[in-house]
Parts: structure tokens; sequence; C-alpha cells
């Protein structure tokens, strides 16, 4: 909660909307809930969702945890940018893997697809520090923004993304996506020509005019999503 006080953050910690004991109480509730509905969903379907699951609740817990698991393991992953990058590339295979398998029965395509959500969101993980890096630095946190450089971590979101991409094309060239999925060209050409270019020009140094360049990033990979989920799902 220090950092969130830090960034200026309004959460109902923070405005004070519940205690932290209430926030304790609350979070185990939901995350036992949810543990009993996967468990119930692995026996229902007979698949090892709840194997993935519960790597995702471990670890994430562990990455938010100030009381319980850093008390025994001595570390808050949340706290350094190596404990972050060791969350989220656990979380997101793990998490994106627990709930495919509601959905299908196939592990292969599930792995890759995991595999491009990994890419997808270390990408976004690169980013979302840049914001608090005043606050992250004022509570004794060597979070990614604080240790990098802003032109450092765009760079390499921006690879993170053509690593999603490629992993879609080429998963989509092997028949484990539908052939439609090849459309996810489009906004991955959006951002070849809008992020990877301009900043590849200016060896990514950052200027007050960059916002269009960044925000090509974001808008290429949703719309990414939203072709794989209409030609997949649909």
């Amino acid at each position: 909660m220090e950092e969130d006080i830090c960034n200026n953050k309004q959460t109902i910690l923070t405005t004070k909307l519940i205690t932290q004991t209430e926030a304790i109480i609350l979070s185990g509730i939901f995350y036992l809930i949810s543990i009993i509905f996967i468990t119930y969903a692995s026996y229902l379907l007979n698949r090892p969702i709840y194997i993935y699951f519960l790597i995702w609740v471990f670890i994430t817990w562990w990455y938010s945890d100030n009381i319980f698991l850093k008390k025994i393991t001595g570390i808050r992953l949340k706290t350094h940018y190596l404990g972050e990058l060791l969350t989220y590339s656990l979380a997101y295979p793990a998490y994106t893997m627990s709930i495919w398998l509601i959905f299908s029965d196939s592990i292969s395509k599930g792995l890759v697809l995991s595999m491009a959500f990994l890419c997808f969101g270390m990408a976004a993980v690169l980013l979302k520090d840049l914001k608090d890096i005043i606050g992250d630095r004022e509570a004794g946190l060597k979070t990614l923004g604080v240790i990098f450089s802003p032109s450092k971590l765009i760079k390499m979101s921006c690879m993170f993304l053509i690593f999603y991409f490629f992993i879609i094309i080429v998963a989509t060239n092997f028949e484990i996506f539908r052939f439609n999925s090849f459309l996810v060209i489009i906004p991955f050409f959006y951002l070849i020509i809008k992020t990877y270019i301009p900043f590849t020009r200016k060896k990514w140094t950052l200027d007050i005019g960059d916002n269009k360049n960044i925000k090509a990033m974001i808008l290429s990979t949703y719309s990414s999503l939203l072709i794989l989920g209409v030609v997949n799902f649909v």
C-alpha cells in the first residue's frame, strides 16, 4: 500500500474504504472461491486445469503479499524487477492455460496461445511502471521503471510484441489457429510502420510527441486480440 500512496493511486485501501485486514480476508475468500470452481471444473472435464491455476494463484499472491509469504521467504516479488519478471513470466502462461483448458482439451494449442500471451503480457509489464517511477523510487522499490530508462523499456516492449505477432503467424501457418488468423498481419504491419520504424530511426530516444507511436503499439495489439477472438471463437 505504501507504493500506492506514493503514486497517489485511488484504491479501496488508500481511500480507506476498507482496512488492510478486511482486504486480506476478501482476497482470501475470492482466491478460495476461484480455487474451488477450478478444481470442480478440472474434475468435471477431466483436465489438469487446477495445476496451471494453482501456479497462477501462488505466484500472484506472493507478488503482492507483504505479510505471510514475505515473512517465510524474506522476499516480496513486487519490490524488485526480477520478481516482476518472474511473476509475470509464470502468471501469464499459467492463467492462459487454465482458462483455455476450460473450453478446449488441446494442450498443444493452449501452449502456443500461452507463449503468445506471455510475449503480449511482458510487453505490457515493461510499460506499466512508467507512470509510477517517482512514487516507486520514493517507496524504495527497484521496479523496471526505476532501474531501466523509458527508452529501453519501450524498445524491449516493442520487441516482445513483434515476438507475439511472430508466434501467431507461425502458429497459423501450421494450422494451429484458423487460416483467417493471418489477418493479424494488418495490425502487425501497423506496429512496424507506426512504432518500430520511427523509433528505430531516432535510436529509441523519447520526445514529447511520441505518444502517438506508443498508442500505435496499444492499438495494434488490442486489434490483433479482437481479430484472434472473432476468427477463432465466433
